[in-house]
């Protein structure tokens, strides 16, 4: 099939009554009739060699870079519209996808897509009866090379098919509004495997960050592919959550649940609010002021005087000596409601709040 695919190769060619024909179907030679089908020069057949592949090729001197193009182009014209009306069935297949319901409005942070993906198929036969050739789009000044109709009801959407060899549509002609199957055929193999499938969208893997390994050769564009009306979907979802006690001791850390199942995991707790973010880095401090704020409870965390060691063995109170406290022990921070010498640090709170909570990072208080 390499041999096929050289310019100067091509297995087919129009002959004497315009129609396209097989290089074995014609006299070898310079006596076969044939022009090229993007030139219009006329072809000699190679047909009578038993090593070689047969094929038309131009006269000498002549260059048409664009012949192989245009006869696969051709080719899957004839054969697509032929099948079509010879066939009983003759499917589309694509991917289709059916997201969560609110997926649009959902505040979770989740890894997945909160999607059930399917291959939907459907046999053309069953709602259209026509298939003609460069028939112009609805609209726009372009022709498309099939058009698939429906003559018993003319109200139904047509699906126009582009075919391409190596120069894919443009954005205005695939995005015009109309129902495009654009197909890309670069031998005739993907021509017999269009005629025995039918039109099929590849199943493309995706890299991490979403976007397609490989070719897509067979694109699908206006058609209804999608939903979101999915309401058994209940995906992990990862969040931040923070528990606060009425001693004034409070919690944080990452924690994973199913969207349909975020519930309290302290029922006796003060507060319990999700923080839904992929990172817990800054989410501790917003909560023990979110916590503070609604609630008043005093805690040594909540004190200026209690800040970093110098030698980074943790927190440790100012007033240790005063109060009588170890130097490398920890101390219970909820004392800090009996003691005389706490001191809020409103700079730290004024700045961990002045920004909008729910935009920086979406909450759930349970």
């Amino acid at each position: 099939m390499r041999q096929a695919q050289n310019n100067n190769k091509i297995p087919y060619a129009i002959n004497q009554d315009g129609v396209l024909v097989h290089v074995d179907s014609v006299p070898n030679g310079n006596n076969c009739g044939c022009i090229c089908p993007a030139c219009k020069k006329p072809l000699q057949a190679r047909n009578a060699g038993l090593i070689k592949m047969h094929h038309f090729a131009h006269q000498a001197g002549v260059e048409c870079p664009n012949a192989y193009e245009t006869v696969m182009h051709l080719l899957a014209k004839e054969k697509i519209q032929k099948a079509f009306y010879e066939k009983d069935v003759f499917n589309l297949e694509f991917e289709y996808n059916s997201y969560c319901l609110n997926k649009k409005t959902c505040k979770f942070f989740h890894y997945g897509d909160c999607t059930t993906k399917t291959r939907k198929t459907f046999n053309l036969k069953d709602f259209y009866d026509s298939c003609e050739q460069e028939i112009p789009y609805d609209g726009i000044r372009r022709r498309s090379d099939l058009k698939i109709w429906s003559s018993t009801n003319p109200q139904r959407a047509p699906i126009y098919i582009e075919i391409f060899v190596t120069h894919p549509s443009d954005d205005e002609k695939l995005h015009s509004g109309c129902k495009i199957i654009e197909v890309k055929i670069e031998n005739e193999t993907d021509i017999e495997n269009i005629l025995s499938h039918g039109f099929v969208e590849d199943e493309i893997t995706k890299d991490v960050y979403g976007e397609p390994i490989g070719e897509q050769k067979t694109k699908f564009v206006g058609f209804k592919n999608e939903d979101y009306n999915n309401k058994e979907l209940n995906e992990e979802i990862a969040f931040s959550r923070y528990i606060l006690y009425k001693s004034g001791k409070s919690q944080c850390y990452q924690d994973y649940c199913r969207c349909k199942e975020l519930k309290r995991v302290r029922p006796n707790a003060l507060y319990e609010v999700c923080f839904h973010n992929d990172v817990a880095f800054g989410i501790y401090e917003l909560a023990k002021w979110m916590g503070y704020r609604k609630y008043g409870i005093l805690n040594c965390l909540l004190c200026e005087k209690y800040v970093d060691s110098y030698d980074d063995t943790g927190k440790i109170c100012k007033m240790y000596k005063i109060l009588g406290l170890s130097r490398y022990e920890q101390h219970d921070t909820a004392r800090a409601k009996d003691c005389k010498y706490f001191k809020l640090n409103t700079k730290e709170m004024n700045e961990t709040l002045k920004e909008p909570i729910d935009e920086n990072c979406p909450i759930t208080e349970l």
